[in-house]
This record gives structure tokens, sequence and C-alpha cells, in this order.
């Protein structure tokens, strides 16, 4: 037999992938950057209001252009915009304070309702820019444009929810919010917000072309613009506060009093008061309880959805954040695909660990690189989980023949990621799929043909990054 024809191990011969937009944070996975502390294991409450220093925060997003990262400091009524995300490390300062003349101050509205924040919660920027701040006790929704580049304490450039930028009145119109939480921006210039004590969402159809006072042009969880009492019918909302547009434009709602998230399908097109599809963290839209499982829910508060259809919700009261894949299209009752923020589905402990978090309340954020961002509100803190995109080892054990004889070869190896393997698989003359014995130490049994043939080994991690080795050997 020629050298060319012996067993050969093509090593690296295909790599591996990394699924981004937040499917790649695995389950129980560790933080790699934290804001108003220091380090993960301090959770200090703040006595001094300074520019490293979070109170309660309840919103983060970064900008997807300037990739500045911006987060609402909740307590100490002001967004506070910090560096390139790229370039932060453990308990950076911010750079630049809106709502507050400095990062020393945190008063309320100071010096007027113009340039003053009360509260505030929800933060979207959008391709443009622009920032838009969910200012809740003021009831109204703000917007500051060229946010990324603007010193401390900008005069908004557009408010909704209020007549003007110098009234703070609740109330129940199509002008008028009631602690407003969530925002969202949609891919059609329509913004989406929750309006918490009014128990519905409004819509504001091309945003971009509105006045400062327009009015919302729909509202779902609501008849119609005057009613605002909470029901948990499938046309009803209670205390909703997280709100998500995915790219094929159904609306996920966060229905914390109900313990449920809410799906409606082509959202823009429904009529006022319609009525969700699914439901998620109950079997039905019977359920309102809460509970520790892959499919149950205490307290959503906070949700994001990506690019490719995976849905991440701040289960705040027990302590982690939970993923739905393909969440455009589940039914009913769905179990979650990962958890974030405890080791498993049925664990809920608070901590301040960089895989612990306390009370995530508030909207979460998926960032370009697919790294999952969170208010981790009772460690007054914000936590970054990054993205695993290193792929697996996988190896071959013990002496291989270079020729073989019979029909079959058996192969024995390892493979090992920090975050776990999930599947070996193989192939042979580009054949289907078969699964190995084993995982971490696996074993497989090629049936060959006659003359020359290509094993094909595969291994996958816990988030689908695959790594791969091909065998060439002939059969004599």
């Amino acid at each position: 037999m020629k050298p060319s024809t012996t067993l050969q191990l093509l090593s690296l011969t295909a790599a591996f992938t990394s699924l981004a937009f937040g499917k790649g944070v695995p389950n129980g996975a560790a933080a790699n950057l934290v804001l108003g502390q220091p380090n993960f294991t301090t959770n200090t409450s703040p006595v001094a209001t300074t520019a490293t220093t979070l109170d309660n925060p309840e919103g983060v997003v970064v900008d997807p252009v300037s990739r500045k990262v911006f987060v609402s400091d909740t307590d100490r009524n002001r967004v506070l915009r910090y560096a390139s995300a790229d370039a932060l490390t453990n308990g950076a300062a911010a750079e630049a304070v809106f709502g507050q003349a400095n990062f020393t101050t945190a008063t309320a509205d100071a010096p007027s309702l113009i340039l003053g924040m009360d509260g505030p919660s929800g933060l979207f920027v959008d391709t443009q820019g622009r920032l838009w701040v969910s200012d809740s006790d003021n009831h109204r929704i703000l917007m500051f444009k060229s946010a990324s580049t603007r010193g401390n304490q900008p005069q908004p450039d557009l408010v909704l929810g209020q007549d003007n930028l110098t009234t703070q009145t609740s109330g129940t119109t199509a002008r008028i919010m009631s602690s407003p939480r969530s925002i969202w921006l949609d891919n059609a210039d329509r913004l989406w917000v929750a309006d918490s004590g009014n128990n519905r969402v409004l819509r504001f159809d091309g945003v971009s072309t509105k006045s400062s006072g327009d009015a919302a042009n729909g509202v779902i969880g609501q008849a119609d613009f005057i009613t605002s009492a909470s029901s948990s019918a499938a046309t009803g909302l209670q205390g909703p506060r997280g709100i998500a547009v995915s790219a094929s434009g159904s609306l996920f709602v966060g229905s914390t009093g109900d313990n449920r998230v809410h799906r409606y399908d082509n959202a823009a097109t429904l009529p006022n008061g319609a009525s969700a599809v699914a439901v998620l963290g109950q079997a039905d839209f019977a359920g309102t309880s809460s509970g520790l499982s892959a499919t149950a829910m205490d307290n959503p508060s906070g949700l994001a959805i990506t690019p490719d259809d995976s849905l991440w919700v701040a289960d705040e009261d027990n302590n982690r954040l939970l993923r739905f894949d393909n969440a455009s299209t589940k039914p009913s009752g769905s179990p979650a695909n990962a958890v974030v923020g405890q080791p498993d589905f049925v664990t809920e402990t608070s901590g301040t660990t960089d895989r612990i978090i306390d009370d995530p309340r508030g909207q979460v954020f998926v960032d370009a690189a697919g790294s999952l961002w969170a208010p981790d509100e009772d460690n007054n803190r914000v936590i970054r989980f990054p993205v695993d995109d290193v792929a697996p080892t996988l190896a071959i054990t013990g002496k291989v023949p270079k020729e073989v004889e019979k029909k079959k070869i058996t192969i024995n190896g390892t493979a090992s990621d920090a975050n776990g393997i999930s599947l070996v698989q193989f192939s042979v003359n580009k054949g289907p799929l078969q699964t190995a014995t084993g995982t971490t130490s696996w074993q497989i049994k090629a049936k060959l043909k006659k003359g020359k043939n290509q094993v094909r080994i595969i291994t996958t991690d816990s988030v689908n990054n695959t790594k791969s080795r091909t065998v060439k050997v002939e059969r004599d």
C-alpha cells in the first residue's frame, strides 16, 4: 500500500461556527464585564453619586454604530453614557450624563423638567444614533439625537406622552401616558411603548416624522385609548414592562402581573385591543401563577429579541434570564432553551458573582457581537455575558491501523469544551450523519467501502460551536 493511501488525520479540516445574536451565550455563563461595581463580588449600594456608581439600574443598550453603552441609573434620575463596549473594563467611569448637570448630582427634574429626569428605565438606540429614554416617573418618552456625541445634560429633541417638555401629568389618552417602561423602535420606524400604568402598549407609526405631543396610532391591551383596566384575558395586560418586536413583526409583551409573555403576530396590522396568539411562561392564557422551571416565570420585566428570533426574558423574581429560540413560532407553554444567571432551570439563588444575578429588573439587550447585557438591579450593576465563540477540542486516542481488511473500523476519541459537549457525530464518504457513542469520551464504528474512504468526525458544544476532523483510510 502506498504511503498516500495510509490512514491520515487532517486536523482543522472544518473548524467551528459560533451562533451570534445571543444563542452563543451558554447556560450558566460567566459575565466578563461589570459596570457600577469594581468587580463581580461587590454589591455596594452607593452613598455618593459618581461617574462609576449605579443605583438600581433598569436599562442598558449599546449604540449599534458607535458601540457606546448607555445605562439608565434609575434611582439617581439619570442616564449614563460609557465609552465603546470594546474598550470598557470593570468599574469603568461614564463619559457623559443625561438628566443631570454633572456626575455628582441626582435630583429629579433639576434644574427643570426640560433638562431633568425622574426614574428613567427603558432605553433604545436606533441606527440613526438617536437615544430613546422612558422617563417613567415623568410619564413620558424622550428622544436625543446624536446621543453618542452629546455633552452633559443635553435638551431632548422630542417628547411623547406629554404635550411638551414642561408637563408631567399621568393620564389615559392617545397622547398621555402613565409610568411607561420599556421601549422598542422596529425596522419600519414604529415606536412601541410599554405604558405600564395604563396596562397597555402604544404604537407610534412613522415616529421620525412625529412632533412633540403627537398621539399614538394604535394600542394593544385595551380596546381604545381611554380605558386602562388590567385584565388576564388574551386581549388584556397586567402591568406590562418589557416589549420587543421581531424581524418578522411579532410583538412580545411581558405581562408582568400575569407572570407571562404575550405574542402578537403581524402586530403593526392589528386593530386596537387585538388578542395575543401565544403565551410563554404559562401553558395558556388561563394561567397567571408564578413558578420556577423552564416553562414558568415570576415577574418577567424586560425583553430583547435578536435578528435570528431568539427572545431573552428578564425573569426578575427568579433572578435569571431566559432564552427562547425561534420565539415567533413557538407554541404556547414552550420551555426556554437556555438560562443565564442561574446554573439550571430549577435553581433560584440571589447573590453577587459573575454567574449569579439578583433581581434583573428592566430592559435587557443583545449587542451586534451577540453578547447579552443585563441590569442587575439589587446588585447595583450592569453585567455583560459574552458569546462562547471558542471551538471545542476533538482528539483521536489510541492506535488506528494504517490499513484495514474488515468492513468496519472502530475509532475512539475525546472532546471537551468549557461549557460542555452536547453531541459527537460522524459521516462516511459524505453520507448521512450518525451519532457516536458518548460525548467527552466517544467511540464510532464506521462501515467502509472497498478502496478509499473518508470518515468525518464532528463535535458540537452546548451553544452549537462545532469542530471536525477527517480520517482517510483505505480498505483492502
